[in-house]
């Protein structure tokens, strides 16, 4: 998952664990940068609890996003 350019996976780690999700962070996969990147794993939990993480990641980053002057936000399309 690609995050916008203002965010920066490792740093927001302590706080999506603290919303009962966790990834890793990009970069552990690039040899230089990743800041923005992170992976998730759907292989162990049930579908169940994928929802639910999806949804409160979603959650974090919404209000990370509202954090983040206007000014600097890029948002990388799909």
């Amino acid at each position: 998952m690609t995050l916008p350019s203002a965010m920066d996976s490792k740093a927001l780690l302590p706080r999506a664990v603290s919303h009962g999700v966790a990834y890793v962070p990009g970069t552990g996969f690039h040899t230089s940068g990743g800041e923005r990147h992170l992976r998730l794993s759907f292989s162990h939990p049930a579908p169940r609890r994928i929802r639910e993480g999806v949804r409160n990641l979603a959650a974090l980053l919404h209000d990370e996003a509202e954090q983040v002057p206007l000014r600097t936000r890029q948002l990388t399309p799909c």
